[in-house]
């Protein structure tokens, strides 16, 4: 009898361990798998710790900012909501009253608040299914999945957001929505925007439990409840979203339009590509999704719409998936909360079905997950080396060789500006609102981007020239000055960035060596040229002055005709080789247009007039009044080739 019951005993007190140490071992568990993944990173930038993302640069200049005072700044002075996260941006700035040095905290924080996300897991779960072992299950699928392991040592505000969204639906399905519960809804907003789909659900729900509560049953405080609740929600919301009216006219962060930015509804590439992350991350727990779905509409309809609800509204939200699809990282703990549930679910309804069987889909579901963890550990590395290589050795050069009062044109604003404060434009728009015009314009808007950049006084780039080849194809514009490379392409925006320094076709001032003045059609004005000629090449350099805002696109043409009026060399094309063309030109707007003209080799001697004017395909030249004009045209001048 005794040795028969030992086996029951020992089951007994291996249930009682887990149910007491289970979460415990689950988090050790997690810690372990961060110090593989960080040590994997180490090994592979040659044991610099690093971020694998540069917008993590980006909350450590607000957070500089704000902590020296300057509030929500980019560059100082110049007030910016560019923070999609404020939430988290604060709580950085609060390090950044102690240090500057934000990188390992914003680590330690990231780690965290992902092995509370764990522990909140647990707790959410067990409260829904009342079953310790399926709570278990899902906390462990929380902390084998490797992204969100890349997650947690990325420095953004991602597992923050995953524990305050999984902590306010416990806190709802707990003492359903008041004020407190509220609260915690609108931090989880104030960490990411998508917090206010979670919220919107949630009041969806609350709703419809009153309404289908009896009518006798449902008192007016009930009610009256849920509208301060609400209040409350808003009164959270309010301050950021009026600083955000204040600054750019729109209640939502500047990056939350430059990163939505789309002209499709609904983008069925992200909606592919983010399930196809989900899917990755752990196959069997998709495979469980509907069988969890069924087991939890009765006691928690919001973990559920959350998961499926974001999923499929994301494709409206953002029209790629940008870093490893980040935005839906904080539904992966929903993901496993319904897929242990939809195990329960098939135990509950399949009762014949042999123990071991369910044993090997525990093993499978958890095998799908830490599967992946050291695909994701490398792929920690490598982000972190290209971010190092490209970003934060740029930062430092220019930090280093570039004066601190020059504004620079920038792709990747994060390393490039913590490491080296300055006025910049941001070419993507996350900082600088004054480029969505300029970036809607997409395929044509490097022409509009010159022009803005031109009359910022930015002088240099720090970019990708690929993602701007118009912008730097003119070698008379965009000088290089120095390059960074890395290897790979895994998280950076390509494998080679430049910095340029530009000499801009649009003039703050211009001062011709020849005045030559005249007026074409009503809009443009001719105000001088500067001549050099070799045995090969005639160059001119036009000078051009915009009266009005200029509709339409003219070619430029520059004749040299010999003395019986025939042409003898010729150039046809838009300014600056269209790069500056004529529909971009603004009242007041100055134009340097540089030209090179190829004289044919058996060029008699003589003298040849030179003749300058402006025209479209569809309509002819445009008139030309001047002191010298003819045909439509301005004469230059009278050149020799053998002056």
């Amino acid at each position: 009898m005794t040795l028969l019951a030992k086996p029951d005993n020992l089951k007994i007190r291996m249930q009682t361990f887990l149910r007491m140490w289970g979460i415990w071992l689950i988090l050790l568990l997690a810690v372990l798998l961060l110090a593989y993944a960080l040590t994997v990173e180490l090994r592979m930038t040659d044991g610099v710790l690093g971020v694998p993302l540069d917008d993590a640069w980006i909350h450590y200049q607000y957070a500089r900012n704000l902590s020296q005072g300057d509030g929500f700044t980019y560059v100082p002075g110049v007030p910016t909501a560019g923070s999609t996260a404020p939430l988290w941006t604060l709580l950085l700035a609060g390090v950044g009253l102690f240090t500057h040095n934000f990188l390992v905290p914003s680590l330690a924080l990231s780690v965290l608040f992902f092995l509370l996300t764990i522990w909140l897991t647990y707790r959410l779960t067990l409260d829904l299914t009342a079953n310790w072992a399926v709570a278990l299950l899902a906390a462990a699928g929380v902390a084998l999945t490797g992204r969100l392991l890349w997650a947690s040592l990325s420095a953004m505000e991602v597992t923050l957001f995953a524990a305050l969204s999984v902590g306010a639906v416990w806190a709802y399905q707990r003492r359903g929505l008041g004020v407190a519960t509220a609260a915690l809804f609108a931090l989880a907003s104030q960490t990411r925007p998508e917090g206010h789909v979670l919220f919107a659900l949630v009041v969806l729900d609350a709703v419809w439990v009153l309404l289908r509560t009896d009518a006798a049953k449902r008192p007016f405080s009930t009610w009256r409840l849920l509208m301060a609740a609400i209040a409350i929600y808003g009164l959270i919301q309010l301050p950021y979203a009026l600083f955000s009216l204040s600054v750019t006219g729109k209640p939502l962060p500047n990056t939350f339009y430059a990163k939505s930015r789309t002209t499709t509804f609904y983008s069925w590439r992200t909606l592919r590509e983010t399930w196809g992350y989900h899917w990755r991350d752990n196959a069997v727990s998709l495979l469980l999704l509907p069988f969890g779905l069924a087991y939890l509409w009765r006691r928690s309809r919001i973990v559920g719409a959350w998961l499926v609800g974001l999923l499929l509204l994301m494709p409206i939200i953002v029209p790629l998936v940008w870093h490893h699809g980040r935005y839906t990282l904080p539904l992966l703990p929903f993901q496993m909360i319904v897929a242990a549930a939809g195990l329960l679910w098939l135990v509950t309804h399949l009762p014949r079905i042999p123990r071991p069987l369910w044993a090997l889909l525990v093993g499978l579901f958890l095998l799908a997950g830490v599967w992946h963890v050291p695909a994701w550990a490398r792929m920690l590395g490598y982000n972190t080396r290209e971010i190092e290589e490209i970003d934060v050795e740029m930062g430092n050069w220019l930090a280093a060789n570039i004066p601190a009062q020059e504004a620079i044109g920038i792709d990747d604003i994060g390393a490039i500006v913590f490491l080296g404060p300055r006025p910049i434009v941001d070419l993507n728009g996350l900082v600088s609102p004054e480029m969505w015009p300029v970036i809607d314009l997409f395929p044509e808007h490097d022409t509009a981007a010159m022009r803005l950049l031109a009359a910022n006084g930015v002088r240099y780039l720090a970019i990708f020239p690929k993602w701007h080849a118009l912008l730097v194809s003119d070698p008379q514009i965009a000088t290089p000055i120095q390059r960074f490379t890395t290897d790979t392409h895994t998280i950076i925006g390509e494998q080679e960035a430049v910095v340029y320094e530009m000499d801009w076709p649009y003039r703050q001032q211009i001062a011709p060596e020849v005045e030559r003045v005249a007026t074409l059609g009503e809009a443009i004005r001719l105000r001088g040229f500067d001549q050099a000629a070799s045995a090969d090449v005639l160059s001119l350099t036009l000078y051009w002055e915009s009266l009005t805002a200029v509709s339409a696109s003219y070619k430029v043409f520059i004749h040299v005709m010999d003395e019986a009026g025939q042409i003898v060399a010729q150039v046809d094309r838009p300014p600056v080789d269209g790069l500056a063309p004529t529909h971009r030109w603004q009242p007041g707007d100055l134009v340097r247009d540089p030209y090179q003209i190829p004289l044919p080799p058996d060029l008699p001697p003589g003298e040849y007039e030179v003749r300058v004017g402006l025209y479209t395909d569809e309509t002819g030249r445009l008139g030309a009044v001047g002191d010298d004009t003819v045909e439509n045209a301005v004469v230059l001048m009278t050149w020799s080739p053998d002056e």
